[in-house]
């Protein structure tokens, strides 16, 4: 299995990630595309912006790919959710960090660095809801799979205090 390799958290780029999946939750720091849960949507919005600003299908087709092309950014999986994240979690594998990991980065990290270490979702698979802490505009929340429950807001109650850094 191709395994993303471990990257720093970075604003807006690669983000901090709370996963419960199974009972059992882990830290992720990836690139923040990866975590658009339902690409079926992501695809949607991205085609009918390109279709707005004038420009062609075959332009699409050309940046952003066909919907297979596209998916296979992220290994295949169309929808993440609790019946693929074993699959995708899989993948992010060396992207885990524990609490005492991220505490101390962000102590090393400067202050105009600190924002990095903000965590920007919680996804918890078990219960099929998902918080979003991202700035505006850009709403993970809305691209939550059917049946989920997606929020815009703080969810630093939800991390379990052994977790917390």
């Amino acid at each position: 299995m191709e395994q993303l390799a471990k990257v720093l958290p970075k604003y807006k780029e690669n983000i901090i990630v709370a996963v419960v999946f199974r009972k059992h939750f882990e830290w992720y720091v990836a690139p923040k595309n990866l975590w658009k849960m339902d690409y079926n949507k992501l695809y949607s919005i991205w085609k009918a912006l390109y279709s707005r600003s004038g420009r062609s299908y075959e332009d699409f087709e050309l940046n952003i790919g066909n919907f297979d092309d596209f998916c296979e950014k992220r290994w295949g999986i169309e929808v993440l959710d609790e019946n693929t994240a074993s699959h995708f979690l899989g993948h992010l594998f060396k992207c885990r960090y524990s609490a005492d990991e991220l505490r101390l980065l962000r102590t090393m990290a400067r202050d105009d660095k600190k924002i990095d270490y903000q965590p920007s979702l919680y996804i918890d698979f078990d219960n099929n809801i998902m918080y979003s802490a991202f700035p505006k505009p850009e709403n993970f929340e809305s691209f939550v799979p059917k049946g989920w429950q997606g929020r815009y807001g703080d969810f630093s109650a939800m991390i379990p205090a052994d977790k917390r850094f």
